[in-house]
């Protein structure tokens, strides 16, 4: 099979499902015309010939072809066959393809025995609307007729050389597959063809093969999966999830005889399948959960089980037998079955398995390869384990008549097989040959440098192997060397596998093998006889046996003769009789143990047959020299005293001094009996070691010396690195007490070892002790004032260079006023002055004396904390105000802040912001409460518009005259008529005067005689005239009357116009509030906001909202009105009598306007109460 078991739980589930969805590129809407060129070419051989080993190839310069199956033909030769899309060439023969589909179509090639190619063809794949295919095996019948099977789309011809062609169709609407078999004549005539018809309705269905195997009766099995009702030639079966099916058919024309299913819950995929001695077969097949097999069933005990299905001849089931460990992957990729019915298994596994008396166990890492034999008896039953670092899986099996196994596969990690591993280029393929009884008798690697494989694998009747596969670049193998033409070329290497056995298994095959039955694997042949060193017995053929013992056997020199002459050791070709040649291999002569370039006697005597004399420096031979002591060597310890003068005869000396002749270790002269220091040189003096080691030659020995290499030194006290010697460099100022100061004074305690000491009862900060004894970033305090001199921002580029300090990276409480004593310490400024002693620098505090304000972000004398002394309510904002709040804008400059949306009049906010005499308005009339100041309000807690005889008060006319109360009468001015506008200044005050005289028409109430006008229509008459006619008037004095009632209306909008004039041309904008009179019932009303326009408002800074001084009781916030808009005061024009005209609802009119303008009803409604307090929306 074609695809790696490294994934293969996804791949099972997943991929027959996904080739029944498979949507192929559509063909031309044009047919292609089948090229039958090739069949005509078709070259068959029926005579049998010799088998020979060879190595052939073929395929295509545009595309990798794969000899994915391969045969045996019992007439002679090999079939391969696979897939292809391009242009295919075999030797002489050549292929072209003939589908429309970019998918590809299958093809046959085939060889005679000796490796020549003698065709290539395949199925027209033009026909109709043309068709693919994909072949999925082949097997060759006893005639030499072929049998292929695999899944097809479109439509499909056999060709049947003269006779009707064979055509399989599918042409369902979603490209789902079907399962096709054919078979053609030794001539390449296709003899039958038949497909499967399986019932497309969207929900994955399809059928294929997998395998297809003949019985000894030539009938076909067939065997693969499906889903959805298939008709598998006049027998249907319907499974509504993929499961697997055995088929048989008549091999003569392809009829079905029968086919059953089996499977269940999990995947469900057969990957081969053997025919068994019995005329069944057998399948091997996976079970990821529950597999149902007519009445047998199985349970996996792994991830995946391998489970062995065998059927009868009729489709019955025999057994069900399963293979798998517990949470592993067990595959049988490959089964065979032999002539005694025993059964053969390849596959993939990891932990342990075991079936049928044998058992394996995966240990070279990832998934192993198993090879097994299922022997009819338990105890011919064996396993083989091989495999690499990588998930390893067997892709052929094949066994021999006699029971030898072989299989291959290929690998890209050093892989093992028996005592041989094999390492790879890059992918390479392999072969392993296992007798009968399960062990390994060959490994070969297959390929080059490139990526190199075997796919197939077969046996023919001479028992010779034919491994389809492919290879790219070049290989060599076998003494053949192949060249690809494109991507990987298929090839065929057929061999004899016996030709191939190693019975010692040195990796070298018996027929090369210089010791066939004992392992030789570097051949060696040390004297070139037929016999290998290690089956020789006399290797280098010296005339002594190896096993004399031979010290020399191999490896040097050979074909010589060992002799001893004993008048003239020196003539002797092996004087001490090893096999060793003394002239060429032998490096020890005499065989006492000491090399002759050492050996000052090479040649000690001794007597036969070999020397016994062995140098030992203990007891025979102390110097070592290979003089035996007692009867050659004068100086026994060649330590150049003759014995006769040594006084350590026997152990080789030095010394001079002392005694001589002796052991001096350290070889300073004196022997180590005197030396204080045997085994160190020196020359010390002092301290009562004599000649040990002093380095700095101050007399003290090292030992001693706390300082070995400073002369000036040597105690050390305080054990801290500074010397005592106060004479000495860096002598320690604290001799007793351990310290790393360096930079003060020397030695003593530095606490966060800045280089500074502490300071002590001695030493004091005056003298340079450390000013902060533990901050390692500070030691100096110029100004005293608690905070460092050093600093630790480099970006400080400004700073003085005079000041003291030095830059100390992560300096802590750096003093920013070192020569100034201070303790500010906010804004990172520390150690400056700071008068008012709230921690801000007085060049950085707005208020140096004021230890509770320090900035003012608006510059207007009013500190930004809120909680310290009058605290600026805008602290963004200049302004001088200090009677409601401090801080914010007054224009009038009274003390009180304008108001704002967070600050109204009812929180203090002036209610004259450009009036200095005014600030307070508590009613909302526009008057102020200030008595002294402008138009003050007589009525402060009325809300009302008088502003005649006194301001704000009760005008329940609206002439501008106030009403009369307790405090104020008609003496004083007060409204004479209450209950209607008038304008009468003369007899009374307020009252109609309908003639604009000054004098009020009389009432039932008010007579001419209290001193109304006798002369209401007349405004040049109202005091009561003796000669008065009353009621009758001359043509000219009606003519005078209306003609001063003119004059009047003129002289009035004159002085209405003359009024309104702004200054400098400017246009002035009065409103009600401003001091004008406000407009009577009976005259015009005010004018209304602008309805068009949004109400100006002025949104709060809320991380700046002031807080007020006092705060007073609140109503709710609401949106400002446009000021801009409100109703402005019109004089009118003295009225004429009359009936007094139905008045409009001004309020409401304003109300509705200011909803208009988009205000809330609540807004809407304050702001109209404040114009109309009795309105109620």
């Amino acid at each position: 099979m074609r695809l790696s078991y490294a994934t293969f739980s996804a791949f099972l589930l997943t991929f027959m499902m996904l080739s029944a969805l498979l949507v192929f590129e559509h063909p031309n809407s044009s047919e292609t015309e089948l090229d039958e060129s090739n069949q005509d070419d078709l070259l068959f051989t029926s005579a049998r010939s010799s088998t020979k080993s060879f190595l052939s190839s073929g395929g295509s310069t545009t595309q990798s072809i794969d000899a994915e199956y391969i045969d045996s033909n019992p007439t002679g030769g090999w079939v391969i066959g696979s897939t292809f899309n391009q242009t295919l060439t075999y030797g002489t023969q050549t292929l072209s393809p003939t589908s429309p589909y970019t998918y590809g179509e299958f093809f046959l090639a085939s060889t005679d025995d000796a490796g020549n190619w003698l065709s290539v063809f395949g199925a027209d794949h033009s026909f109709g609307a043309g068709g693919l295919s994909s072949l999925n095996d082949i097997t060759v019948d006893a005639g030499g007729e072929i049998i292929v099977t695999g899944f097809f789309y479109g439509e499909i011809s056999f060709p049947g050389g003269g006779g009707p062609a064979a055509v399989i169709s599918n042409t369902n609407p979603n490209y789902h597959l079907e399962g096709f078999v054919a078979k053609a004549d030794p001539m390449g005539n296709w003899l039958w063809a038949h497909s499967f018809v399986t019932l497309v309705n969207g929900s994955g269905e399809f059928s294929t093969t997998k395998s297809v195997e003949l019985n000894a009766m030539g009938d076909v099995y067939l065997t693969g999966t499906f889903q959805g009702e298939t008709d598998f030639g006049g027998s249907a079966l319907n499974v509504s999830n993929t499961q697997i099916y055995v088929a048989k058919f008549d091999g003569r024309n392809g009829f079905l005889n029968w086919v059953v299913s089996g499977g269940g819950i999990g995947s469900n995929q057969v990957l081969d399948m053997a025919t068994t001695s019995s005329g069944g077969v057998k399948i091997a097949t996976i079970c990821d959960g529950f597999s149902q097999w007519s009445t047998s069933s199985y349970v996996a005990q792994g991830t995946i089980d391998a489970l062995i299905v065998e059927l009868d001849t009729n489709g019955g089931i025999l057994n069900l037998k399963g293979i798998g460990a517990s949470a592993q992957q067990t595959v049988v990729t490959q089964i065979q079955i032999d002539q005694a019915g025993d059964t053969y298994l390849a596959g993939t596994f990891g932990g342990t398995i075991n079936s049928g008396g044998w058992s394996a166990t995966a240990t070279y890492g990832g998934n192993d390869v198993f090879v097994a034999r299922n022997a009819a008896s338990p105890s011919n039953s064996w396993a083989l384990v091989s495999g690499s670092s990588a998930e390893d899986e067997p892709w052929a099996l094949a066994v021999t008549s006699t029971g030898q196994v072989i299989y291959g596969g290929y690998f890209s990690a050093a892989f093992t097989a028996g005592s041989t591993t094999m390492s790879p280029s890059n992918h390479d393929g392999y072969a392993v040959g296992i007798s009968s009884s399960g062990a390994v008798d060959w490994t070969e690697r297959i390929g080059g440098s490139q990526y190199d494989y075997v796919w197939s694998m077969t046996v023919n009747m001479s028992d010779f192997v034919g491994i389809g596969g492919s290879y790219s670049g070049s290989m060599t193998h076998d003494g053949s060397t192949l060249t690809s033409s494109g991507g990987r070329d298929s090839y065929v290497w057929v061999f004899d596998p016996s030709s191939l056995k190693d019975s010692d298994g040195d990796s070298v095959v018996d027929v090369d093998d210089n010791c066939p039955n004992v392992a030789n694997p570097s051949q060696a042949n040390t004297d070139g006889d037929s016999y290998g060193d290690e089956c020789d017995s006399d290797d280098d053929n010296d005339g002594l046996t190896d096993n004399f013992p031979d010290l020399c056997p191999r490896n040097g020199e050979f074909n010589w003769t060992s002799t001893q002459d004993f008048d003239n050791p020196s003539a002797s070709t092996d004087w001490d009789n090893d096999g060793c040649k003394d002239d060429a291999e032998d490096s020890d002569d005499d065989n006492d143990q000491v090399l002759d370039v050492n050996d000052l006697c090479p040649y000690t005597s001794y007597s036969p047959p070999r020397p016994t004399w062995i140098s030992d420096t203990s007891s025979n031979d102390i110097d070592g020299d290979g003089c035996r002591d007692s009867d050659e060597d004068v100086d026994d310890d060649a330590d150049s005293f003759d014995d006769v003068n040594d006084d350590c005869p026997t152990l080789a000396g030095t010394s001079t001094l002392g005694t001589t002749g002796c052991l001096d270790t350290d070889g300073d002269g004196w022997s180590d009996t005197t030396d204080d220091c045997p085994n160190e040189a020196g020359n010390s003096t002092l301290g009562g070691k004599n000649a040990c080691p002093d380095n700095d030659g101050d007399g003290w020995s090292n030992a001693d010396d706390a300082f070995p290499n400073e002369p000036s030194q040597w105690t050390d006290t305080d054990s801290d690195g500074f010397g005592d010697n106060t004479q000495g460099i860096t002598p320690d100022a604290c001799p007793t007490v351990p310290g790393t100061s360096t930079l003060d004074r020397i030695g003593c305690f530095d606490a966060d070892e800045d280089g500074y000491s502490n300071a002590d009862s001695t030493w004091y900060v005056e003298d340079g002790a450390d000013s902060f004894p533990t901050d390692a970033t500070q030691w100096s305090d110029f100004d005293g004032d608690g905070f460092g001199d050093n600093w630790g921002n480099s970006s400080w580029d400004d700073r003085k260079t005079s000041w003291p300090g030095e830059l100390v990276v992560g300096a802590t409480t750096q003093d920013a006023c070192p020569t100034l004593a201070g303790d500010s310490w906010r804004a990172d400024t520390l150690g400056c002055p700071d008068a008012d002693g709230d921690g801000w620098y007085d060049l950085m505090d707005a208020f140096i004396n004021d230890a509770t304000q320090w900035e003012d972000m608006d510059m207007d004398g009013f500190g930004d904390n809120q909680s310290g002394n009058q605290p600026d309510a805008c602290p963004s904002i200049p302004g001088n105000s200090s009677m409601d709040r401090f801080g914010c804008i007054d224009t009038d400059g009274d003390g009180y802040s304008n108001a704002d949306i967070s600050w109204g009049f009812d929180m203090g906010g002036d209610a004259f912001s450009n009036d200095a005499t005014q600030w307070l308005d508590s009613d909302n009339d526009g008057y102020g409460e200030n008595p002294l100041g402008t138009t003050p309000d007589a009525c402060p807690t009325i809300r009302d518009t008088s502003n005649v005889d006194r301001y704000g008060c009760t005008d329940t006319d609206g002439d501008g005259v106030s009403d009369p109360d307790d405090s104020w009468t008609l003496a004083d001015g007060a409204d004479a008529c209450i209950s209607g506008s008038g304008n009468s200044t003369a007899d009374r005050i307020g009252c109609f005067d309908g003639d604009g005289d000054g004098y009020s028409n009389p009432t039932a109430d008010w007579a001419v005689s209290d001193g109304a006008d006798a002369y209401p229509e007349d405004p040049l008459r109202w005091l009561k005239e003796a000669s008065s006619n009353d009621g009758s008037s001359s043509s000219t004095t009606l003519f005078l009357g209306i003609g001063g009632v003119l004059v009047l209306a003129i002289v009035a909008v004159l002085a209405i116009m003359f009024l309104r004039k702004p200054e400098d041309g400017e246009v002035v904008d009065k409103t009600w509030n401003d001091g004008a009179v406000f407009a009577p019932m009976g005259g015009a009303m005010p004018a209304m906001p602008n309805m068009a326009a949004q109400p100006a408002v002025m949104m709060p800074i809320y991380n700046e909202t002031p807080q007020p001084v006092a705060q007073v009781a609140s109503t709710p916030a609401v949106a400002m009105p446009n000021m801009g808009a409100q109703p402005a005061a019109v004089a009118q024009p003295a009225p004429v009598a009359q009936p007094a005209p139905v008045q409009p609802d001004p309020a409401r009119e304003y109300y509705n306007g200011l909803i208009a303008q988009g205000y809330p009803q609540p807004s809407a409604l304050q702001y109209t109460q404040q114009y109309y307090p009795t309105f109620q929306a």
